[in-house]
């Protein structure tokens, strides 16, 4: 049955004195009387899409991508939406596929303003020019609002969302900025750790957590945390800016962001707010960081296992420790330890015996393959794959299909009846196809080769037993089957019981 559907966004015009809730509500009340007036009836609360976390492309937002669906479907007579902007913002590929996916389905677009049906070429060439110019707006838009934050970035207000800590965010006029609070405390005894004690930035983490200090928003404090407080110029009263600038990439048909650290970008300049920390002690900071700070330099790798080794209970590394005495003799095994041992408790393990138990687990997996090798199951998932790859040509031709349909209904070769009715019946088999793609997927029988299976399992058996082989090469040939190893442990730190288990995790396709 065909409905009608409202969709509900807040845009940047709507301005900030409003919450998100605020204004979908406001909306929705002017929408359900523009219903009422129109269809003769308000529509359903289950048919009522709201954009909470709104972003700028469709892929950023769930909700329009499930309107497009809706529309796609056949079954929407009309979205409701209070202005066309709504439904985009975005560049010129969001915007096109929007009017596509309207103007085929036969979906009108219905503003309390005006209704638009994209089959009309009067209708479109509008609603192309709103879609424009809300594009246009939201580029202004952001252009003028990075100029005010950069305006009150070089006046040393404060303009990100999170104060730092030490600090809490407060108005000062029209703007914003920083006023310590009674986290400034710890903020100095971290300074003077560092400084005064030589002590590192991952000890006094864990002397922060032994002294019953919060960390802000994780349950412990972390070594990064540290370190970004005695590196942040705004304890000595600056405002940092352009640090982390969000950096787009198109990749995979998907605009990705990222936040990379960007130190040569830095804008610092003075703030308007008071210095925890004077200028000398800061700079004795950095000049720590400068002249002690450790570093891995060009060392050879020594633990074969290194990035692989998970510990089950807290999902930290664990890391490769050796024990020598001054002369450098060893002075007892070395050991796999949990870099969170000091709260997850995890008890660590001889280096040896972690090796031992891995080999055994890879060695259970040789004998299983070897067993495998005597039934047929390589005949049967041979046909299940030529199963699948016929399906897959089968809804490729389909697509192809769809895209005629288009065309015949544009060149005017099929009316609007027999186009929704042949849409629909593709629509149909492309589900079905779709259905008979996943069932054969989930229903594949595994191990295919296992003839290449033993031979690479055999071959990281063989590389971790041989002492000649170097930690590197041992490390590379782990990888190539590995994803992770999860190591656990019921027993306790000092406690005679050294039982542990480890769970390897191969990668997923390697038994496909």
């Amino acid at each position: 049955m065909q409905k009608y559907f409202i969709y509900l966004r807040k845009s940047r015009a709507d301005g900030e004195h409003e919450t998100v809730e605020q204004v979908l509500s406001r909306h929705e009340a002017q929408l359900q009387e523009y219903a009422e007036r129109t269809i003769g009836k308000k529509i359903p609360k289950d048919d009522i899409y709201r954009e909470i976390v709104s972003g700028e492309t469709i892929q950023d937002r769930p909700q329009m991508q499930k309107i497009l669906n809706l529309v796609q479907s056949g079954n929407c007579i009309g979205i409701l939406v209070v202005d066309p902007q709504r439904l985009s913002r975005g560049d010129m590929m969001d915007c096109g596929t929007i009017i596509r996916t309207f103007q085929y389905s036969q979906t009108l677009i219905m503003t309390p303003q005006k209704t638009y049906n994209l089959e009309d070429k009067f209708d479109r060439k509008f609603f192309e020019m709103e879609l424009m110019r809300g594009s246009d707006y939201l580029e202004y838009t952001k252009e003028i609002l990075a100029r005010g934050r950069m305006t009150s970035v070089n006046a040393g207000y404060f303009v990100a969302s999170i104060p730092p800590y030490g600090y809490d965010k407060v108005k000062d006029g029209k703007h914003y900025t920083l006023v310590p609070n009674k986290e400034a405390d710890t903020v100095r005894m971290i300074f003077d750790m560092f400084i005064n004690q030589h002590i590192g930035t991952t000890a006094i983490a864990r002397k922060l957590d032994e002294l019953g200090i919060k960390a802000r928003n994780t349950e412990h404090w972390a070594q990064y945390s540290i370190r970004d407080i005695l590196q942040n110029p705004v304890y000595i009263g600056k405002i940092r800016w352009n640090q982390r600038k969000i950096v787009k990439n198109y990749k995979d048909g998907k605009i990705v962001k990222s936040r990379p650290i960007n130190r040569d970008n830095n804008i610092i300049v003075e703030g308007r707010h008071s210095a925890i920390i004077d200028n000398e002690t800061f700079f004795k900071a950095q000049q720590c960081f400068g002249t002690v700070a450790k570093t891995k330099g060009r060392s050879e790798l020594r633990n074969p296992f290194a990035t692989l080794v998970k510990c089950k209970r807290c999902g930290r590394s664990m890391s490769f420790r050796t024990y020598t005495n001054k002369d450098g003799s060893e002075r007892n095994a070395p050991r796999l330890l949990c870099d969170n041992q000091v709260h997850c408790k995890t008890k660590s393990v001889t280096y040896k015996r972690f090796k031992e138990a891995v080999i055994s687990s890879l060695e259970s997996y040789i004998v299983k393959f070897e067993c495998k090798l005597k039934d047929d199951n390589n005949t049967k998932k041979q046909q299940q794959l030529t199963l699948i790859t016929n399906l897959n040509k089968k809804l490729e031709e389909i697509e192809k299909q769809q895209v005629q349909l288009y065309d015949l209904l544009e060149t005017q070769v099929y009316t609007k009846d027999i186009f929704l009715m042949r849409n629909s019946a593709l629509a149909d088999r492309r589900e079905s196809v779709k259905k008979s793609i996943e069932e054969s997927k989930s229903n594949i029988i595994q191990f295919l080769d296992y003839r290449e299976l033993i031979l690479k399992f055999q071959n990281v058996v063989d590389a971790l037993k041989d002492n000649n082989v170097s930690a590197k090469n041992k490390n590379d040939l782990l990888k190539t089957i590995l994803i992770k190893i999860e190591y656990s442990s019921n027993a306790l730190p000092k406690t005679k019981d050294d039982t542990f288990s480890v769970d390897l995790h191969f990668r997923d396709n390697l038994f496909l």
